[in-house]
C-alpha cells in the first residue's frame, strides 16, 4: 500500500499578543515544533515525488508525509518558507489567483477575521440576522437556515458554523458581499480593501516560493465552491488559475489542484483530466492510499491532528 499523510495548513503566524489573537491559526513556534515531530516520525516528501508516485507509480518512502499550504497568505512567505529552507524541506502552496493578482479579500478570510474580533458569537448572529432582514431575508428563512446549517463540527460550535455558511454560500452573492463588508468594518474596524495587501502574498513573493524549490499549484482563480457553479464557470475559473501558474513559473504538465473548501463534483473531475492535472486534494480527513484512492480525490489531515 502506497500510503501518504498529507498535512493541511492555513494561517501560520505569531498569534498570542498579535492584532488578531483569536484567529484560529498555528503559532510559529508550534509550527517549528510540529515540523520537528513530522521530520522525526515521517519521511517528508516533495510535490514532485508525489506526482511521480501517482503518474509513474513510483514508490514513496515509508511514512511519507506531504506538507500543503492553502490560500496564499504572507504568513507562508514570511514564516513558513524560511523554516522549510532551514530544514531542507519542501512544501506545496496553493494561492488563489484573485488574492494575489488583484489583492482581493477572500470571503473565507473576511469571515475568519470577523469571527476573531467578535467577543460574543451570539451578538454576531444577532447582527447578521438583522442585516439579513434588512436585505429581504424573512424570519422564517433565517429559522430554516439555522436549522439546516447551524450544525457544530469538530472545530466550531453551531452559531459559528451558521455564520460561516450564511456568509460563504447560503445567502445570494450580492447580499453576502454587502453584509460581509459591513460586518468587517464594524467588527474588524478597517475596510477589506485596506487589509488585503497585508494578508496575502504578492506576485513576487509567490515567484520566490518557486525559485526556492517549492511547488505552487492551483487553488482556483476566484476561490469558488466549485460544486456550486456551472461547468462553464468551473472551466473559466480553473483555466484562469492555470494562466496564473504559468506567470509564477509552475509547469503546466501534471499540475496539482487543491479544491477551495474541498468542494468539487463530477464536472470538476472531468475538467481536471481534460486540462492535464495529475492530482486533486480535498479536505476529507484521513491518510491517502495512492493504491486505492482516486488521484483527484486525495484526503488530507489538518495541522490540528498532529502534536504542536
Amino acid at each position: 500500500m502506497n500510503e501518504l499523510t498529507i498535512v493541511m495548513y492555513h494561517y501560520v503566524r505569531p498569534i498570542i499578543g498579535s492584532e488578531f489573537p483569536e484567529i484560529k491559526g498555528l503559532e510559529v513556534e508550534g509550527f517549528k515544533r510540529q515540523l520537528d515531530f513530522l521530520d522525526q516520525n515521517y519521511s517528508i516528501v516533495s510535490s514532485e515525488q508525489v506526482i511521480d508516485a501517482v503518474v509513474k507509480n513510483r514508490a514513496l518512502p515509508s511514512n511519507a508525509c506531504w506538507l500543503t499550504f492553502d490560500d496564499g497568505y504572507k504568513d507562508h512567505s514570511r514564516y513558513v518558507l524560511p523554516e522549510l529552507l532551514k530544514r531542507n524541506l519542501s512544501g506545496a502552496f496553493f494561492p488563489p489567483r484573485v488574492a494575489i493578482e488583484e489583492s482581493t479579500m477572500l470571503d473565507v478570510n473576511s469571515i475568519h477575521h470577523i469571527l476573531s474580533c467578535t467577543n460574543e458569537i451570539k451578538l454576531l448572529v444577532t447582527e447578521l440576522n438583522q442585516q439579513c432582514l434588512y436585505n429581504g431575508v424573512s424570519r422564517d428563512q433565517l429559522t430554516s437556515h439555522y436549522e439546516k446549517f447551524g450544525v457544530a463540527n469538530r472545530f466550531d460550535d453551531a452559531d459559528t458554523i451558521f455564520v460561516k455558511r450564511m456568509l460563504q454560500h447560503v445567502l445570494p452573492e450580492q447580499i453576502r458581499k454587502l453584509i460581509i463588508s459591513s460586518l468587517f468594518e464594524k467588527f474588524v474596524g478597517i475596510s477589506e480593501e485596506g487589509f488585503s495587501s497585508r494578508l496575502y502574498m504578492n506576485l513576487d513573493e509567490v515567484r520566490e516560493l518557486v525559485t526556492n524549490g517549492m511547488y505552487v499549484g492551483s487553488h482556483g482563480s476566484m476561490h469558488h465552491w466549485l460544486d456550486r457553479i456551472t461547468v462553464e464557470k468551473q472551466r473559466e475559473d480553473i483555466s484562469a488559475s492555470l494562466q496564473f501558474l504559468e506567470e509564477v513559473g509552475t509547469p503546466r504538465k501534471d499540475w496539482i489542484m487543491c479544491y477551495p473548501y474541498g468542494a468539487y463534483n463530477d464536472n470538476t473531475l472531468s475538467l481536471l483530466k481534460e486540462l492535464g492535472a495529475s492530482i486533486g486534494i480535498t479536505t476529507a480527513v484521513r491518510k491517502a492510499n495512492l493504491s486505492a484512492d482516486h488521484p483527484f480525490i486525495l484526503p488530507r489531515l489538518d495541522t490540528n491532528d498532529f502534536p504542536q
